[in-house]
């Protein structure tokens, strides 16, 4: 085939078979359902952690979590007890897009893990986490003013501060976000007519799952009747846009179609610094001890609190009355929320260990460790000996049951996990459907689950098509991908990539790769973000149940 061939690269975000093989059995996804006959795919592993800032960092960078240093959205910032989310910066260079700027212009759309966007030869609209949904973040920068008018209003919002039969508002949310993306893609594909290599990421499909899993699942006959319809018609409409990306990548294009992990049904949700507490590997700040042991109830969640407050506050309002006290009350919350994404109830002085971020399906714990963590306490010296302490208690742990409890050692290669990031402890838990947070206070230490239907899973999907693709099943890795696309154009798959071309699926795919020099574990200089942005980001991070 010529060098003038389109390269599509399509991501669902969260895109499971479980849920997209009924739809394209009911006929609700045609053009997903051809790509499926024609081409080859099946079940693709994601890495560990399962979240999408590790999973598109390793697509973006074909490197593991302990080759980029990307665990998950939060990580402390330096000489500070305040957390940072971690953003573009931090990933090491080159990035695949940089790898393949050679292949002519490319357009980047809404890839996670791309904000603050960088210089490409084409155009790069940064996809999760942003300071706000409602604006576009740009490579070139005056793009943004260009594509700001045509993202609607109220396409990004609070999806967790609705009951079961009022979630219809999130449907509304999604089918706005869809429509802002369709527009802003004719403006991108008539400015940059020349662009040969496409990455367009749809999102909202793992929000879908998270909030809709049992209406899609079928397994709650009334969310079924609620929401089917609706959710059928979104995905029709997520269909016809993959369709539109089709006809303008043309029938030789290569296309690689993945998700960056699967989903399944959530069973319980886990509050891990409950337990290290009731365990006495943790300790609470006095008065967050005394406002827990006051309680007669289970206090509202943070969030749930800060919603009905501001729900409250908007009926007020409504009705012409100055609601003040609500203002205040709202502001109280916010803070307090802030507080508690930084862990600022908790007593590190008599702290061993502790959650700092949501697990799903692996439930990562972190050693308070001299040194590392901002106001450590074990002593290198005594790491293991409390790291294997802690693992012998979860496994003897009743509620939750655990499976297996993984060294960090174990999963990632690490010379030594005191000098590394990554979580020191992975817990597995029988069926994977065990969510965990990091909440502080609670009474319990697990419950049954509330707004949040469905978590994510290793298992995720993909599919090739192109002409020298055959009809084929089979697994791969999320690693293999981005070896996979540079190998396909004839680029080459440099040596310190972890994943490997798949020459299975893909006729004449050259397999070799190129000697060179590894990047850095961590990008030489990462950027923080400024506080307003920080909060920004943290706002659509609690809506996604990340905090």
């Amino acid at each position: 085939m010529s060098d003038d061939r389109r390269t599509l690269i399509f991501g669902l975000d969260g895109g499971t078979w479980e849920v997209l093989n009924p739809l394209l059995e009911q006929g609700v996804m045609p053009r997903l359902q051809q790509l499926r006959e024609q081409g080859a795919g099946g079940v693709l592993q994601s890495v560990v952690p399962v979240n999408s800032a590790a999973a598109w960092s390793s697509f973006l960078t074909g490197l593991p979590p302990e080759g980029h240093g990307v665990y998950d959205f939060f990580s402390w910032r330096p000489g500070s007890s305040r957390r940072a989310t971690v953003n573009a910066s931090w990933l090491p260079r080159p990035t695949i897009f940089d790898l393949m700027q050679d292949r002519g212009p490319l357009l980047a759309l809404k890839v996670p893990l791309t904000y603050p966007a960088w210089p490409i030869n084409g155009a790069m609209v940064s996809g999760l986490p942003t300071p706000d949904e409602e604006s576009a973040f740009t490579h070139p920068r005056d793009l943004a003013a260009r594509l700001n008018p045509l993202i609607r209003r109220h396409s990004g919002g609070r999806s967790w501060e609705v009951a079961d039969d009022e979630r219809h508002v999130i449907l509304d949310q999604m089918e706005a976000a869809q429509e802002s993306l369709e527009r802003i893609t004719g403006t991108l594909l008539e400015r940059y007519s020349a662009t040969r290599v496409a990455c367009v990421v749809a999102r909202d499909v793992d929000e879908l799952q998270h909030f809709f899993w049992d209406a899609l699942a079928g397994s709650n006959p009334q969310a079924v009747r609620d929401y089917q319809p609706r959710l059928h018609a979104y995905f029709r409409r997520l269909d016809d846009y993959l369709g539109r990306w089709l006809d303008w990548a043309g029938p030789t294009a290569r296309v690689v179609l993945l998700s960056d992990h699967g989903f399944g049904p959530i069973e319980a949700l886990w509050h891990v610094n409950e337990w290290l507490r009731a365990k006495g590997f943790l300790r609470l700040q006095a008065a967050v001890e005394d406002r827990r042991q006051a309680s007669g109830h289970l206090p509202l969640p943070r969030r749930l609190e800060y919603a009905l407050v501001r729900r409250l506050l908007r009926g007020v309002n409504a009705l012409g009355i100055k609601g003040e006290a609500l203002h205040r009350a709202l502001e109280r919350l916010k803070l307090q929320s802030l507080s508690s994404a930084d862990l600022g109830g908790i007593d590190w002085n008599s702290t061993l260990a502790y959650a700092g971020n949501v697990g799903e399906e692996w439930v990562p714990i972190y050693i308070n460790l001299q040194g590392r963590e901002p106001q450590g306490i074990v002593e290198p010296e005594q790491y293991h000996r409390v790291r294997d302490d802690l693992r012998r208690t979860l496994l003897k742990s009743a509620q939750p049951q655990v499976k297996a409890v993984h060294r960090a050692e174990e999963i990632f290669r690490l010379a030594d996990s005191r000098l590394a990031s990554a979580p020191d402890l992975l817990v597995e838990t029988p069926g994977g459907g065990v969510q965990s947070d990091f909440v502080l206070g609670s009474r319990l230490v697990t419950e049954p689950p509330c707004y949040r239907k469905a978590c994510h899973r290793r298992a995720g999907m993909f599919l090739l098509h192109g002409p020298e693709v055959e009809p084929a099943q089979g697994d791969a890795s999320l690693l293999d991908i981005p070896a996979t696309i540079l190998a396909w154009l004839g680029l080459p798959v440099p040596d310190y990539f972890a994943g490997r071309p798949l020459n299975q699926f893909i006729a004449g795919l050259p397999g070799e790769r190129t000697p060179g020099q590894t990047p850095h574990t961590v990008a030489a200089e990462r950027a923080f973000l400024s506080l307003d942005e920080e909060d920004g980001v943290r706002q659509k991070l609690e809506s996604l149940g990340y905090m």
